[in-house]
């Protein structure tokens, strides 16, 4: 950790309900199942701040309003907004990000 916080008294927002996708009652295992916002938020909701214990979902630096979702074309385009305006850990935390899409996508996707 840092030994001073940038941001030492961040605000704390409560995290939002779960919300579990239906599964289609004809399962076939060769169907591309479209990717929607939900599915990205619950990949990288819980990723944590470098600062502090809290996950991004819980400071707002991740929304699900600021994922843009292009499945037919097999692009997703995250905005994050750090904490503070000049915060230092942006670079990392942009990085957890895209290296936890990478792993969790279909590799179609281009992460942006």
């Amino acid at each position: 950790m840092v030994s001073s916080l940038i941001n030492a008294n961040p605000v704390v927002y409560e995290k939002k309900e779960r919300r579990v996708r239906g599964a289609p009652s004809d399962v076939d295992e060769y169907v591309v199942e479209p990717i929607d916002q939900q599915e990205f938020i619950n990949h990288i909701r819980d990723i944590k701040d470098p600062e502090h214990p809290y996950s991004l979902e819980e400071l707002k630096v991740i929304t699900e309003d600021a994922i843009e979702v292009d499945d037919r074309h097999s692009y997703v385009r995250v905005t994050f907004t750090p904490t503070v305006e000049h915060c230092s850990m942006a670079t990392i935390i942009g990085l957890c990000i895209r290296v936890k899409l990478i792993r969790s996508l279909p590799s179609r996707y281009k992460v942006q």
